[in-house]
């Protein structure tokens, strides 16, 4: 049973995911440019949720990294792409299947707003992670400004069905504390009015509660306890 549990849920992912997002990097240069810093070089990595290398070309070049995922279609470009090892797994279900203290990094990226037991997934990462080790990961956003005067609106503000969960910066917190110290959160990407590239965007220099508010994406930090 366990087994056509996990092919259902690859079958979702794959037919989701074939719909043009195979090339699709969420959040654009500002998070894209975070991560790059956040991994840096010389390190073992992990990507949890690494799709079709999608955010994972921009800091495999110097880096050792191993991909994770549920959907076998996008593992394959995975490894086409970028010549390195994917996993078929489903975290929500299944350990990861790495010996404890494997990583540097752990990339967590758009992935927690997905799962059924962002716990479970998160222990395992704190397992496989080395001591000195470090989670980089993200999440949408969900109570930003937008998204709040859609709710008033009487609008649906979140139209993804592979979305379970709704994270603020507040509630991401308590998710990844009982796992991680230090824990840090970047609201990045995003307009504070309008947007592309007429729009009045999210500056970094802004103060953290504004940057909140309007952000389009969560970004966080953490070390294993």
């Amino acid at each position: 049973m366990a087994n056509t549990q996990k092919e259902q849920v690859a079958a979702f992912y794959e037919a989701h995911h074939s719909r043009g997002k195979y090339d699709y990097l969420y959040g654009g240069e500002d998070r894209k440019r975070l991560f790059v810093q956040l991994v840096g070089t010389g390190k073992k990595v992990l990507e949890v949720g690494c799709r079709a290398g999608n955010l994972t070309q921009h800091f495999a070049a110097g880096n050792q990294v191993t991909g994770v995922d549920i959907d076998r279609a996008a593992l394959k470009l995975f490894e086409e792409r970028l010549g390195c090892k994917g996993h078929w797994v489903d975290v929500d279900d299944e350990p990861l299947p790495f010996p404890d203290k494997s990583f540097d990094v752990v990339v967590f990226s758009e992935v927690m707003e997905h799962v059924r037991f962002p716990q479970k997934a998160l222990g395992e990462i704190r397992r496989v992670l080395k001591l000195d080790g470090r989670l980089a990961g993200s999440v949408p956003n969900a109570f930003r400004f937008r998204n709040r005067l859609r709710f008033l609106m009487g609008r649906q503000y979140e139209s993804d069905p592979s979305h379970l969960r709704q994270y603020s910066h507040s509630i991401l917190r308590r998710e990844l504390e009982p796992h991680f110290r230090e824990v840090e959160i970047h609201p990045v990407s995003g307009h504070l009015l309008g947007g592309g590239s007429t729009g009045i965007p999210v500056f970094p220099w802004l103060p953290f509660r504004v940057r909140a508010l309007f952000a389009l994406d969560l970004v966080f930090v953490g070390s294993p306890k």
